[in-house]
């Protein structure tokens, strides 16, 4: 009799080992070129939500600061209050504000300057005091380029302007843009908390150290 040939062979043939590593090396070039083309992407949204939460703060920060302007002037005359406002800067006198900041006001200017890495939003500040205004020092970096700054400053009536200086009151309102380039990609306006000095009435000082004069007994009854 013949020998029956053996069963249950647990070993591979060349071919599959070959066609399995034909597949596999089919599904890793599959998965490589679906994750070049999903990470550029990942990153890019990645990034644009690091901008957008950057920018978030950035015009927090600066909102809360010129909307804390303070009607500020060197002297009573009838000099227009100190703000001064352009298309790509505004300078203001608020509270100083910061750790250690004592009670009295300081200048603040907020806006375009230029560095060796480009044009960046900076705050700077200086001190309130008569004569020339300046230095301002302590800065700080809001914006890194490519993002730009714009203002907008709002009249009593309504009226947008791209600049305010040598006016009666401060603006009622400010608007930030912030662009990439050509586009926006942010905006936001808000209302100042001071736009105009005391009335004439709390500007008057009837406080004397004189005595009231005598009640006429008379004239009482």
């Amino acid at each position: 009799m013949r020998p029956e040939p053996p069963h249950g062979d647990n070993g591979f043939t060349l071919v599959e080992a070959l066609a399995s590593v034909a597949v596999m090396a089919l599904i890793l070039l599959t998965l490589g070129a679906v994750a070049g083309q999903w990470l550029p992407h990942w990153r890019h949204g990645f990034q644009a939500l690091q901008n957008a939460d950057v920018i978030a703060q950035s015009l927090d920060r600066i909102v809360a600061d010129i909307a804390a302007a303070e009607f500020a002037k060197l002297d009573k005359s009838v000099a227009p209050p100190l703000f001064r406002g352009e298309a790509d800067a505004v300078m203001f006198v608020r509270a100083a504000s910061g750790p250690g900041a004592g009670p009295h006001l300081e200048y603040v200017r907020i806006g375009t300057a230029a560095t060796p890495h480009g044009a960046e939003t900076q705050r700077t500040r200086a001190d309130f005091a008569p004569g020339p205004i300046g230095p301002f020092r302590n800065v700080a970096t809001l914006l890194h380029p490519p993002f730009r700054l714009a203002f907008a400053f709002q009249a009593p009536d309504g009226r947008w302007a791209g600049s305010w200086s040598q006016q009666p009151n401060l603006p009622r309102a400010v608007r930030l843009t912030v662009s990439n380039g050509a586009a926006a990609v942010a905006t936001t306006a808000f209302l100042l908390h001071t736009t105009s000095g005391p009335g004439p009435a709390a500007q008057q000082t009837p406080k004397t150290d004189e005595p009231p004069p005598p009640v006429d007994p008379a004239r009482t009854q």
